[in-house]
């Protein structure tokens, strides 16, 4: 089985596709990912949405130049007015992702048995009981833990918080819990730990994931999306390791995307289709063009304390990628293909 297939998810969806195609501003997104908070109980190095927490070890950063305030918890009572809205307005599912740590909002359980949508999350793993467990593993479609490090001194050093452990009991948890949930854990590799990438592995045969997932840790200049800021030469010699791994439906890693991080590969599109797929809603109750824009007001769409979602997502068209999108970003992959679907229409579609 294939977890993790951005652009092969598309090809379930091509009703979708072909209404955006054609310009109806009606058609809903698939997915929504909504921010139920913007704490965060880790402070991890690199977090690309730092300037967005309220507590925890990197809410006193500096806030990059030109953000805005996206919120704290969202209310219960909203969240749950909002879910009804998106389920009426045709949203196929929900993920409940940050910003900040979805899981520390207080009435996180409550939310999660009400939503009327499949759901999946984003989350550190550092805050599920027994309880908890039970109810992501029976209500979740899949669990996706950020790990990113392999031992707990490498943990603590590199995320602030000593929780490795913690994390790795939680993950215990989701396995042995009743339900059909995927459990995956995820990777971010970059210099300081790729060379580790055997043992985290390890970790998904030891705690009975069902899969592990690589991806590349970006790092780019924040007030200059489109710039890189360390030199990618590093990555040849962790490259030509994962080019001779085995190549198991449980262990995912996109070699393409490793090596256009390290060429640093322009976007090579102008239209943002992924954007007219996928929306986030932060706190605050606001609707964002994606979740890398998330806070910055030229790509704000509406807020949902004023008008509904369908009146904001009607007069949304899809987004032109400019100066300020960042390179690498979580809709480049089903971005690439739904711009060659635009960009190469084909005859005789009835011949196959």
């Amino acid at each position: 089985m294939s977890y993790i297939d951005p652009a092969g998810k598309l090809l379930k969806h091509l009703d979708r596709i072909a209404e955006i195609q054609k310009g109806n501003k009606l058609t809903p997104p698939v997915n929504v990912e909504i921010d139920l908070s913007n704490r965060c109980s880790l402070g991890c190095e690199g977090c690309h949405f730092a300037y967005t927490h309220t507590r925890g070890p990197l809410a006193s950063l500096p806030k990059p130049d030109g953000t805005v305030y996206t919120g704290d918890l969202m209310n219960t009572t909203q969240i749950k007015l909002i879910l009804d809205q998106l389920r009426a307005t045709g949203v196929r599912s929900i993920v409940w992702s940050g910003g900040g740590e979805p899981t520390l909002h207080p009435d996180f359980n409550e939310i999660v048995n009400y939503c009327p949508l499949p759901q999946g999350i984003y989350t550190n793993g550092g805050h599920i009981d027994g309880e908890r467990a039970r109810l992501l593993k029976e209500k979740f479609t899949w669990i996706y833990i950020s790990l990113d490090y392999a031992d707990k001194e490498s943990y603590k050093k590199h995320k602030k918080v000593d929780a490795f452990d913690r994390v790795i009991e939680s993950v215990k948890r989701l396995v042995d819990a009743p339900g059909n949930a995927t459990i995956g854990l995820g990777f971010l590799l970059w210099e300081q730990n790729w060379r580790d990438f055997r043992n985290m592995v390890s970790l998904k045969d030891y705690t009975g994931a069902d899969y592990v997932q690589f991806r590349p840790m970006v790092w780019y200049d924040s007030q200059n999306p489109g710039k890189l800021i360390e030199d990618t030469d590093w990555m040849n010699e962790m490259i030509k390791e994962l080019e001779h791994y085995p190549n198991y439906s449980d262990v995912i890693y996109d070699l393409d995307r490793f090596k256009n991080y390290r060429d640093w590969k322009q976007h090579g599109y102008k239209t943002c289709w992924w954007s007219r797929m996928q929306t986030v809603i932060t706190p605050d109750a606001r609707v964002w063009t994606c979740v890398n824009r998330r806070g910055m007001p030229d790509d704000e769409l509406g807020n949902l304390n004023d008008e509904l979602f369908v009146n904001i997502w009607g007069r949304h068209a899809a987004k032109i990628v400019d100066h300020d999108c960042r390179l690498m970003c979580r809709g480049h992959v089903p971005n690439v293909a739904l711009d060659f679907l635009s960009q190469h229409p084909t005859g005789h579609e009835l011949f196959v």
